[in-house]
């Protein structure tokens, strides 16, 4: 009987390596990857799908989102769609349109006061909208100007023309910013691409035309984003970024707006790809998905920098980011994971998935125009604006095991391994622990090809399970977490590389363990005298 060397693969939990040699990448990193998951024992899994959330098209591309939640439980979901805005129900419905805008993308900043919950719009061409849940509108401010014990009041004056919007945490004043005019700010105010304005504390419809910020203005780059963090508000420009922290008073009563400024040369690139997340905030920069607290920010995406930089070895079968469509990017936290979408072609049609806890990326190709999270049902899920066919709005979770009724296409493949062995070997047989069904090969000596396809179904069948049978009926099954297939064909070479795909409708699978059997090499024989 021949002996066999088993080579055991057992965690494959670390996710993407594009950075590295294919053959130096770790036995638990893969060199390809799409529409899977690395679970928190290391296993691969393939992703859970998506259904419409809308159930009929809307009249415009979903391009910004949103949710609205108010105390006294209504749940909607604010769609910037072009030209118009939509308040949707968690059924999907439209429960309001507001026409006739400017050009997106949008927006949103969720606003409370007492008695009053609203969420406001805004695009850098249009005032400021106004959502109350029931209705939508076009505000009016109260614009003061002056110092105090010489204001002048002026009422019923137009709001701001800003784009990005965001609430101070610690006094709960509207930030405004991204103003595509030179006269934006509130009642017409002189506005630019560095200006910060502010409303009075706890009252968004009411401004002073000297509450206001200009940040490094002179530099040629425009504030790309607001975004609000723990006790902070963050303001993006392209290659710096503003950390502000408080209010004060100046000698003349005025509030003084407290910043520091973070310039080492890495800022926000596309103005929809940042997001807050309890462990940071985590923004797309000029070579990849930077993450900060509010100090020097930390580029998190060695990994996978050829997406970004090029570079990505001809094993890669993803695609990369085309730089010419940067500004449709778009980015948002879910949950313990971060999701950038980002076009190779002309629309965004990939999303990376970085989890926070393990560190892992993956690569899904879920066409996501917007993203965000929204309560639907019980529990949150991500909910995205597909960016091509239909103008719907898509809902991802656990539930769904296609593609708004397709197949998902997913993959994985493992980095190069010689087995401890420059030497040319067999892999006679190869065994596989997981569930589910899906495809495997091996391929050797670094072909692009993924070898010969061999099915795996590793779905618990046989004995009689409780109910099934009358007593003595049949044999009592042994339930597995687990289910084990062993596959015998033949691969002849120095290096191996494994692969495991699945393409079928309805169809998941996971893989948990793998071990490799070479025949063992027979040592010579002695001989007794």
């Amino acid at each position: 009987m021949p002996r066999y060397q088993s080579f055991a693969f057992q965690a494959f939990g670390k996710g993407l390596n594009l950075r590295d040699k294919p053959d130096a990448v770790e036995p638990s990193e893969a060199i390809d990857a799409l529409n899977v998951i690395f679970t928190d024992r290391g296993a691969i899994e393939q992703r859970a799908g998506y259904e419409a959330l809308t159930g009929t098209a809307l009249t415009n591309r979903p391009d910004s989102l949103e949710a609205f939640y108010t105390s006294s439980g209504t749940k909607q979901l604010v769609a910037g769609c072009g030209t118009r805005l939509e308040a949707l129900n968690t059924s999907g419905a439209i429960v309001s349109s507001l026409t006739g805008l400017t050009e997106g993308p949008w927006d949103f900043a969720r606003f409370g006061k007492p008695n009053e919950e609203a969420l406001f719009a805004g695009n850098g061409k249009d005032t400021l909208r106004k959502w109350n849940g029931s209705a939508w509108s076009t505000p009016k401010a109260t614009v003061i100007k002056g110092i105090p014990g010489e204001e002048v009041t002026e009422t019923e004056k137009a709001m701001p023309k800003a784009h990005y919007l965001e609430v101070t945490p610690w006094d709960n004043r509207l930030m405004a910013a991204g103003f595509g005019t030179t006269t934006g700010g509130p009642n017409g105010e002189t506005s630019s691409p560095s200006h910060v304005y502010f409303s009075d504390a706890g009252n968004p419809e009411s401004w002073h035309t000297l509450s206001s910020e200009q940040l490094t203005p002179g530099d040629g780059e425009k504030i790309q984003a607001v975004v609000a963090w723990r006790e902070f508000v963050f303001v993006f420009k392209e290659s710096k970024f503003f950390v502000f922290y408080g209010t004060s008073v100046d000698e003349e009563g005025l509030p003084e707006f407290n910043y520091r400024p973070v310039a080492g040369g890495v800022g926000l690139v596309s103005p929809r790809a940042v997001c807050a997340h309890h462990t940071g905030v985590y923004f797309l920069g000029k070579d990849g998905v930077y993450k900060t607290t509010g100090q020097e920010p930390e580029l998190i995406s060695p990994l996978v920098s050829p997406i970004f930089l090029g570079g990505a070895s001809a094993f890669y079968q993803g695609g990369t980011l085309i730089q010419s469509a940067l500004t449709s990017c778009a980015m948002t936290a879910f949950g313990d994971r971060i999701y950038l979408s980002f076009p190779t072609e002309s629309t965004n049609n990939r999303t990376l998935v970085f989890d926070t806890r393990y560190s892992w990326w993956s690569l899904y190709d879920l066409p996501c125009a917007a993203l965000t999270t929204f309560k639907a049902s019980s529990t949150e899920e991500l909910v995205f604006g597909y960016a091509v066919g239909v103008n719907k709005v898509g809902r991802h979770g656990p539930s769904y095991t296609n593609d708004a009724g397709t197949a998902i296409t997913s993959r994985w493949r493992s980095g190069w391994f010689d087995l401890g062995s420059a030497d040319d070997k067999k892999i006679r047989a190869r065994k596989i622990w997981g569930t589910g069904n899906s495809q495997m090969g091996i391929s050797d000596d670094f072909e692009e090809s993924v070898g010969t396809l061999s099915n795996l179904s590793m779905e618990a069948t046989g004995g009689t399970q409780w109910g099934g049978s009358t007593w003595g009926g049949g044999l009592w099954s042994e339930v597995n977490a687990l289910i084990g297939q062993e596959i015998r064909v033949a691969t002849r070479g120095t290096a191996f590389s494994m692969y495991f795909a699945n393409a079928t409708l309805n169809q998941n699978w996971s893989v948990h363990r793998i071990e490799l059997l070479v025949p063992s090499v027979r040592e010579p024989g002695v001989i007794q005298k």
